[in-house]
């Protein structure tokens, strides 16, 4: 009998090792995501106050290989006047992945917020950052819905 239970034990742990591992690998390295992050927030401070052409200078060599600074500027100029000043960006969710779609494989950090700015209330952002080859995170790309 305990034989019995002794085997259900290992076949649920091995199935939950099967869903749990997987989610975990795409949850950051602490020291790395800190270090992501913190190069995401001087990239949003930078877009949060209209200094888009320094938020691209700032940006990683893949963001500025995919658009020139006279796109990004006019681009985000356009998003900013629709959607006006950020009154409030809760981070949800940050995830690890070794590969990007269009992008060399690397290290990336995808971090998710739900924002609110003062035109358009209930916004989701994503920031991309990269570890380039210096050894230094920076931002590669930047979404608003």
């Amino acid at each position: 009998m305990n034989r019995k239970y002794g085997l259900h034990a290992v076949l649920i742990l091995a199935c939950a090792a099967i869903i749990i591992f997987p989610m975990m690998r795409d949850k950051p390295d602490p020291a790395k995501e800190q270090l992501a992050t913190t190069a995401a927030n001087k990239f949003l401070a930078e877009v949060d106050s209209a200094n888009f052409g320094v938020s691209w200078d700032i940006g990683a060599a893949l963001l500025k290989e995919k658009v020139s600074r006279e796109e990004w500027v006019d681009k985000l100029s356009q998003i900013h006047a629709i959607t006006g000043k950020l009154v409030e960006r809760k981070p949800t969710k940050s995830s690890f992945t070794t590969s990007a779609k269009d992008a060399p494989d690397g290290e990336y950090i995808t971090f998710l917020y739900d924002s609110d700015f003062d035109k358009r209330t209930e916004r989701k952002e994503s920031i991309i950052t990269t570890l380039e080859s210096d050894g230094v995170w920076r931002v590669a790309g930047y979404h608003i819905k």
